[in-house]
């Protein structure tokens, strides 16, 4: 078994493997972010390295910074699923997401403690 990398950052990679994602900080430490169906599409590391964030099937945002490896989920639930092909920061804590659709939508979430 293979992983595969989605992102990179001076201190983080963020990969994958077969639909089970994970981020590893240049010292070791190693956080989960959980499992999508399918494989996870894209990934991308905050610019200032306090979140990262992993879509597919739905999107999880995760804090970089302490506590290291804490993560939330956005369209994933029943009914509510999302699925996710592309990502790029628009801010200290935004990203926009585009959908299968083509269409771009925002997400700002405020700082890491809301994470």
């Amino acid at each position: 078994m293979t992983n595969r990398e989605v992102a990179r950052s001076a201190g983080y990679i963020v990969q994958h493997e077969y639909e089970q994602a994970t981020v590893t900080a240049a010292d070791g430490r190693q956080a989960s972010l959980g499992e999508f169906y399918g494989d996870p599409a894209v990934a991308l590391i905050d610019a200032d390295e306090q979140w990262c964030a992993v879509a597919g099937e739905g999107l999880v945002l995760c804090r970089l910074g302490q506590p290291f490896g804490q993560c939330t989920a956005y369209f994933r639930q029943p009914g509510e699923v999302r699925w996710i092909t592309a990502l790029r920061q628009t801010g200290p804590f935004a990203l926009e997401w585009q959908g299968e659709d083509g269409a771009w939508s925002a997400l700002a979430f405020g700082t890491c403690e809301k994470l």
